[in-house]
């Protein structure tokens, strides 16, 4: 019998509610914009997967698409679903997919979408799925995909790190920070971050060598001649790190871009603003990989129900979390 639900669900005409909740803005602006409205399911068309959505990450693109727009052409004929991140079942796929079924619990990335995940189904590329994490739950895996394939793109564009050299982390206890920390360290780096004082026993715990207060005195005065800057804050951080490098060492930036007059007169090399994507399924599987071998793990930090988006994205906007912060579809934890 199972054999034969599997092959009835394994095309787009797999049996499904006609409608779904979802959360759309509308128009670009505030909070506000977003609504919670019931539309039509959509269908995975060829080389796609329909997931039924557990979780729901939640990253600042979300809000600064919502304000900015950033080429998306949300208005009233082209309302914008947000979300780049799901961790759910498998419920359809589409022509011409392979190596997924129905009932495959995965994670997904949703930046090569034509819509987000703040809905109860969403449709992904194939190539963009990966298993979630055996023992994560949905809502830590929905916090992984953009955080875990922005660390590994920047760092590939860094450079192989080599066993024992020095990285700093601007900003380890955010969602970028905290698995940009646990990956250098599986890569054999002595890891460097800055936080506030109160993270301070949450990033030692996941792999921080050494912790410096932000608040209490300047990075500079604590550390110098690191071959390599994660720098996940931006702004006058970013300028401040340039100095901080040893020459022939390197600085990505995932907040802006770098002065590159500075950077090459300190002798160092400096990448931003981000690297051309491409299929994010490879990296998703490697981060899976570390995850089940217990090399990385994820802090969620808050847990919203998809009626309370808005609240998320401005929690988001505010900063100061301590990893992710997740929409579930099932199950709210108070706060």
């Amino acid at each position: 019998m199972r054999s034969l639900v599997l092959a009835l669900c394994a095309s787009a005409a797999c049996a499904a509610p006609a409608e779904m909740r979802a959360v759309r803005a509308h128009a670009i602006g505030g909070p506000e914009v977003l609504r919670i409205e019931r539309i039509a399911i959509p269908q995975p068309g060829a080389g796609q997967v329909r997931i039924k959505v557990h979780a729901a990450g939640v990253n600042p693109v979300d809000w600064k698409i919502r304000e900015r727009g950033f080429g998306r052409g949300i208005s009233a004929e082209s309302p914008w679903i947000p979300g780049f991140d799901v961790a759910g079942t498998i419920d359809a796929v589409g022509e011409g997919v392979s190596g997924w079924r129905p009932g495959d619990a995965v994670i997904a990335s949703l930046q090569r979408a034509a819509q987000g995940g703040y809905a109860e189904f969403a449709i992904a590329l194939a190539d963009d799925v990966a298993l979630k994490p055996k023992n994560w739950s949905f809502e830590a895996a929905a916090g992984l995909p953009t955080v875990g394939t922005t660390v590994l793109r920047y760092l590939d564009l860094a450079g192989e790190l080599t066993k024992g050299e020095r990285v700093l982390v601007q900003g380890g206890a955010g969602g970028v920070g905290s698995v940009a920390v646990q990956v250098a360290k599986a890569r054999g780096a002595w890891v460097i971050t800055t936080a506030s004082a109160r993270n301070a026993g949450y990033l030692k715990s996941i792999g921080a060598d050494e912790v410096i207060d932000y608040q209490a005195s300047a990075f500079e005065r604590r550390v110098s001649n690191v071959d390599l800057v994660f720098d996940t804050v931006g702004g006058e951080t970013t300028g401040r790190s340039i100095g901080v490098v040893r020459r022939g060492g390197g600085l990505v930036t995932i907040a802006g871009r770098p002065d590159m007059a500075a950077c090459e007169k300190a002798g160092i090399t400096c990448v931003g603003g981000g690297p051309r994507p491409g299929a994010y399924g490879d990296q998703l599987r490697a981060l899976v990989v570390m995850a089940d071998a217990g090399a990385l793990t994820l802090n969620v930090d808050r847990v919203f129900a998809l009626e309370q988006a808005a609240e998320a994205q401005e929690l988001s906007r505010a900063g100061r979390t301590r990893g992710k912060i997740v929409l579930s579809l099932f199950r709210v934890e108070a706060p």
